[in-house]
């Protein structure tokens, strides 16, 4: 009797560039041929999804091609049925808007819906903004965490920002943090006046771009030398060392 079991698609992770830089600089073309073969996403932005994969030189024609949104105004009830095709062994891709899905994004969600379902997770390589970010700092790499975004509100962020120094010098663990762009210099200003002058600061705006900008340097001396981050994607991370 021919088996009649029909293997199950995978839910492909693909990484996408942090920028408009070549994208051939961080997305191995391994990456590209596995592409080539999906004919349906899950993305945060249709139009910057086609995008990037025009990019890496997907060819095939964007009206054949499925795109389920996740974005703030999908409802989450809607995500079983966006890895639904893989019961008929469909391959799916998996898209973040910049950098690695699942990371301060929503893709998370649709991973743990693939996972209750037996999907086979295969997460791609690619660039991610806080590693980068973390190994370029000279910071502790044994031990972080990465916050996310920090709150909204001035007052909850300053209070947030004093907990995490007071974090590093109870485990010595390296704090990881980002904001919108266009509220980094805010940002910037309440964590310079916040911190103690001696704790460690490094900044990395514009990773993997032209004009990627990465230092560290104590409170005090960002305090004497604040750079302009105004809507300059960056990645924040504190530190102090050993008394």
């Amino acid at each position: 009797m021919q088996n009649s079991f029909k293997k199950k698609g995978k839910l492909f992770l693909i990484p996408v560039g942090l920028g408009s830089a070549d994208s051939s600089y961080v997305i191995p073309g391994a990456n590209s041929k596995i592409v080539q073969n999906l004919d349906e996403f899950i993305v945060e932005n249709i139009r910057s999804a086609r995008r990037f994969l025009r990019s890496i030189g997907y060819t095939k024609d964007f009206k054949d091609v499925i795109f389920h949104v996740i974005d703030k105004h999908a409802e989450e009830s809607d995500f079983p049925s966006y890895v639904k095709n893989t019961e008929t062994g469909r391959d799916i891709g998996l898209l973040s808007e910049a950098g690695n899905p699942c990371i301060a994004d929503p893709g998370n969600k649709i991973v743990a819906i693939a996972h209750q379902k037996n999907i086979t997770v295969t997460p791609l390589v690619g660039p991610s903004s806080i590693l980068l970010a973390l190994i370029a700092s000279g910071f502790n790499g044994q031990s972080f965490t990465f916050h996310g975004y920090l709150p909204l509100e001035r007052k909850k962020r300053i209070q947030k920002i004093k907990e995490l120094e007071k974090a590093i010098r109870s485990n010595r663990q390296t704090q990881i943090f980002m904001e919108t762009p266009y509220r980094n210099q805010a940002l910037l200003q309440d964590i310079i006046t916040t911190c103690n002058p001696s704790s460690l600061l490094c900044i990395a705006s514009n990773i993997t771009l032209e004009n990627e900008y990465i230092k560290t340097m104590s409170i005090a001396g960002w305090n004497k030398q604040t750079p302009d981050l105004h809507k300059q994607p960056s990645v924040f991370l504190l530190y102090q060392e050993n008394d």
